[in-house]
C-alpha cells in the first residue's frame, strides 16, 4: 500500500512539472516590461453601483472576496507583456506614449497618452512600437486570492503579430 502511494504520488509530481514546463514553453513571455506596484485593497463590501453621470451611465457590480489592485508598467521601446488575460476586468490609462494592444482576434488597438480602455481580461498583447518608453497605469479587479494578475497564454490561432 505504501509503494502504491508513493509512486502514485511521484507520478502526480511528474506530470506537475512536465505540465507547467509545458506551459511556460508555450507561453508568450514579456519583454522590455517594468511592473511597480502601486496599491491594493480588498473591497470591504460587495459592490453594486449603477448611476447616471453627465453624458452616461456607470455599472458596476461585484460579488465574492474581489482586491482592487493598481500597477504602473513601462514598455521599452520594442517591449511586449506577451500574450496573456487577466482574473478579471481592468481599467488601462496610458500616461506616456502610445501603447497598442492586440486582442484574440489579432486586430491592433492604439491608445495614445491620456486615453483609457476598460476591458474584460480576456486574452490579448501589449506592445510599445515606438521609439520612446511607454508608460501606463492598470487598475485591475481581481478574485483575492490571485497573486499576480495576467496569466500566460499562447499566441491565438492565425495571428502572427
Amino acid at each position: 500500500m505504501r509503494s502504491t502511494s508513493r509512486r502514485a504520488l511521484a507520478l502526480a509530481i511528474v506530470g506537475t512539472t512536465v505540465a507547467v514546463a509545458a506551459g511556460v514553453a508555450l507561453a508568450t513571455p514579456p519583454s522590455g516590461e517594468t511592473p511597480t506596484p502601486l496599491a491594493r485593497g480588498a473591497l470591504v463590501a460587495p459592490a453594486n453601483v449603477n448611476t447616471r453621470v453627465m453624458g452616461g451611465r456607470v455599472k458596476i457590480s461585484t460579488q465574492g472576496a474581489i482586491d482592487a489592485m493598481m500597477v504602473q508598467l513601462t514598455l521599452a521601446p520594442g517591449g511586449t507583456g506577451g500574450w496573456h488575460s487577466h482574473a478579471g476586468p481592468l481599467i488601462t490609462i496610458v500616461t506616456q506614449g502610445t501603447l497598442t494592444i492586440i486582442d484574440a482576434r489579432c486586430k491592433r488597438h492604439e491608445i495614445q497618452a491620456g486615453q483609457a480602455v476598460i476591458s474584460n481580461g480576456s486574452t490579448h498583447k501589449d506592445e510599445n512600437l515606438g521609439s520612446t518608453p511607454v508608460t501606463f497605469n492598470v487598475t485591475f479587479l481581481i478574485p483575492h486570492q490571485v497573486a499576480r494578475p495576467p496569466v500566460d497564454q499562447q499566441t491565438p490561432a492565425g495571428c502572427t503579430a
